[in-house]
């Protein structure tokens, strides 16, 4: 879905078929994008944020395999590239990324029975290239820092019964992207 070559910016969209082990195109986003993130939620994908050139982007859509049509959804409260978007507890959860001001990226809330963004307490500074993933009913990140120089990967997990992160150890190895 999405993504970039040296020429241009795609909103096409292809899945595979592990039985033919062929990709066939579906239809294609409403906006081109690359940097984004997906995720599945109530059976099916959510793409959210990105770049389109210098833009960082704030829309968030939805694709419905049934329908094969994408919509939009209501944007997340920051524009944001280089997220990572998770389904945790019937919602969807931006992490992280960067945007064009310097303030820190919290983590947004989407709940899709209401259509709306929620803040949620922010991460301990700000981290781009996140990936994100639910383990044990907790959500886990492990992220590059802004300075990568100067710190290590950070590897953190959120607590929503006490809505606030954690920090873990550090990993052994330094790595990013």
């Amino acid at each position: 879905m999405g993504g970039r070559d040296y020429f241009r910016t795609h909103r096409t969209a292809e899945r595979y078929d592990c039985k033919t082990n062929q990709w066939s195109w579906i239809a294609p986003m409403n906006e081109e994008r690359y940097n984004a993130s997906a995720t599945v939620l109530n059976d099916k994908i959510y793409v959210a944020g990105g770049s389109f050139h210098i833009s960082i982007i704030t829309s968030v859509e939805v694709y419905d395999p049934d329908t094969n049509r994408w919509t939009y959804v209501a944007p997340m409260l920051s524009g944001r590239a280089a997220l990572s978007c998770v389904a945790f507890h019937g919602c969807l959860y931006a992490l992280g990324g960067y945007n064009e001001t310097p303030s820190e990226l919290s983590t947004e809330k989407y709940d899709p029975a209401e259509d709306t963004w929620t803040e949620m307490p922010c991460m301990n500074s700000k981290y781009e290239y996140v990936k994100a993933e639910v383990i044990d009913d907790t959500i886990f990140m492990i992220a590059d820092p802004i300075y990568k120089q100067c710190f290590p990967t950070y590897v953190a997990c959120f607590n929503d019964k006490e809505n606030r992160w954690y920090e873990t150890a550090d990993m052994n190895v330094r790595r990013f992207h």
